[in-house]
């Protein structure tokens, strides 16, 4: 896989940059493909890092609060069926030789709520996967309860990556959906569909085997070897962010998957997934953004540039401007201020529209930066502003920007595209 001219661009444009404060907003390549992870490798290295994994801590017992609910006691109705699959449930615990609620799904309530059935799902969907855990483990682990957590873990990040238009935000999430995309690829997106699936079966199911069935659908779908990636990645994400700074670099594949990176983007793949200050998922579209800090740059891109090219050492007086660079800015202010005027007869003019609920959505880092920014004619740009303040059939009869803020990051742009060519702006 080559790397793209738009992304070597914006390589050379950020070597020698001293300013460590600056922050890169970019489209992340996905058109490379999976790393490969043996079973081998895969179980040593969950065989190291369960050890070291904070465990949920939870009683077995059945006995509920407030009333000694046990199961088989539950009412007609509607709640038939839930007490049914929560006897399959607490069966299905037994026969596993840890009777009781193994997966602790039932600290809430009597019956299994829906985002309890998407995290046994998840578990029976993995579960085959920790089978081979060394045996030294198993005998200092109970490996219910290691699935449990795992399940738990896996189920939460992947509900988040997987939501409506997700926006994440700097932290553990965003660290292990970017390291998700640098092991996966072009499969990242198959996974998050395969999920949303599982999701969806899970929310329906009102037997034990319909959730049994969607969880081992789930790891066909996705096979064997993103199975394992899934669970490695969810390994090293359980807990805070430092966990993931210790043991992702640790993981099998991972220095395939950062040389993969890197040759794509010259990007250092843990600085971005520890340093990525929002990640942005348009499943419609198949894409994913990311605000990125500078320092993410990868030290063999930086190593050898040269201040005179891409971007220079010119200030900002000299309005120095870094070539297809996705430089970002914290305001529309301080974008002005290292861009200067628009020019003479021009308005600077934002694709995706800089209103607040845009700003706080997916950060003013996305929308003031030099990819959708762009320079228009005076008298268009009011033409433009004037249209999205209209009301208009394809959006529905609503004020166009009213409608347009409903919409994903990646829409948004499409349409604002759309709108410039239409205007004349764009070809």
């Amino acid at each position: 896989m080559r790397q793209s001219s738009e992304t070597r661009k914006w390589t050379e444009a950020a070597r020698g940059e001293a300013d460590h404060d600056a922050l890169l907003f970019a489209r992340l390549p996905t058109d490379f493909g999976p790393v490969r992870v043996g079973d081998a490798e895969f179980k040593a290295a969950l065989s190291r890092m369960v050890l070291d994994m904070p465990l949920r801590v939870a009683s077995s017992a059945p006995e509920r609060r407030g009333g000694g609910w046990m199961p088989g006691t539950g009412g007609s109705g509607g709640e038939a069926w839930q007490a049914e699959l929560t006897r399959s449930y607490m069966r299905h615990c037994e026969q596993r030789g840890t009777p009781g609620d193994c997966f602790t799904r039932l600290e809430d309530g009597p019956f299994l709520q829906e985002d309890d059935k998407r995290s046994i799902a998840m578990a029976l969907a993995v579960g085959p996967a920790l089978e081979g855990v060394d045996a030294e483990v198993r005998a200092m682990l109970d490996p219910t309860r290691v699935l449990a957590t795992l399940s738990i873990s896996i189920t939460a990040y992947m509900a988040l990556v997987a939501a409506p238009d997700p926006v994440l935000t700097k932290g553990v999430a965003a660290g292990a959906a970017l390291l998700l995309w640098g092991y996966l690829g072009f499969e990242f997106f198959d996974l998050i569909r395969a999920y949303r699936r599982l999701s969806e079966e899970a929310a329906r199911a009102t037997t034990f085997a319909e959730l049994r069935e969607a969880g081992e659908r789930f790891g066909r779908v996705i096979g064997p070897n993103s199975v394992r990636i899934l669970v490695l990645v969810g390994t090293a994400a359980v807990g805070e962010t430092a966990a993931l700074v210790s043991k992702a670099p640790k993981l099998p594949g991972f220095e395939q998957a950062s040389r993969t990176i890197e040759f794509n983007t010259g990007w250092s793949l843990m600085d971005a997934a520890v340093g990525a200050e929002r990640v942005i998922v348009s499943m419609p579209e198949g894409t994913l953004r990311a605000v990125l800090p500078m320092t993410a740059v990868a030290m063999t891109a930086r190593g050898g540039g040269d201040k005179s090219s891409g971007g220079g050492s010119g200030t900002p007086k000299e309005g120095r401007v870094l070539p297809n660079g996705h430089r970002a800015f914290k305001s529309f202010d301080d974008f002005k201020d290292f861009m200067g005027p628009a020019g003479e007869g021009k308005q600077w003019h934002h694709i995706v529209e800089q209103r607040n609920v845009n700003v706080e959505r997916f950060g003013s880092e996305a929308i003031h930066n030099t990819e959708n920014v762009i320079a228009v004619d005076k008298a268009k740009h009011d033409a433009i502003s004037a249209f999205y303040s209209s009301k208009d059939p394809q959006a529905g009869g609503m004020v166009v920007r009213e409608w347009l803020r409903t919409q994903s990051y990646e829409k948004q742009r499409a349409f604002g595209l759309m709108v410039l060519r239409q205007f004349g702006v764009a070809p």
